[in-house]
């Protein structure tokens, strides 16, 4: 999560750039490809799946509503993820990627794909709706009844949920098709 917040075409530009990145390396998968598992047991169309999710939660962050909800996760297991506990932070963050893949298994893969490309767009148009000093605003104006009270700019949490994530599961992706080719 970026600590200080870029301009607001800074954000819409790196989160169209790496997404055009993202969707032209899963462009490159057949149907059998997408579903076949990587290296890290999970399949592009699970890595798709899970992008996906934490752009709803980012969106949910930003109308005020349950991120676990709008994730399909049940409530429990988000707030102890979103608890603030360190040590529970890490074995709760498996958990929940844990059922975010295991949602995504159960769907089709026309399914998340049309889901993820309405979800991004979705994202897109909220920021674009959105001013420089709405991202400037505090996780925590946000999220009212988040404990504890949560003062950073709520842009680090889009950036976090956009294109930072799209860069880490570029990587994993292009690390899991170099090992699945060789």
């Amino acid at each position: 999560m970026a600590d200080s917040p870029m301009t607001k075409p800074e954000l819409l530009h790196l989160i169209r750039v790496r997404w055009d990145v993202l969707q032209e390396l899963l462009g490159q998968l057949d149907e059998a490809a997408m579903e076949r598992p990587l290296g890290d047991g999970w399949s592009a169309k699970v890595h798709l799946g899970h992008v996906a999710a934490w752009e709803k939660s980012a969106l949910a962050l930003l109308r005020g509503q349950h991120r676990g909800d709008a994730m399909g996760l049940p409530r429990p297991l988000w707030d102890e993820h979103n608890s603030g506990n360190d040590e529970t932070w890490a074995a709760s963050g498996d958990a929940v990627n844990a059922a975010l893949a295991a949602n995504t298994e159960g769907l089709s893969l026309a399914e998340v794909r049309a889901d993820s490309d309405a979800t991004h767009a979705e994202m897109v148009a909220q920021l674009k709706s959105m001013s420089q000093e709405d991202l400037e605003k505090p996780y925590s104006h946000y999220q009212p009844d988040d404990e504890p009270y949560e003062g950073r700019p709520v842009a680090g949490w889009v950036h976090g949920n956009t294109w930072e994530h799209y860069n880490e599961h570029i990587g994993w992706l292009e690390q899991g098709l170099r090992e699945a080719n060789s």
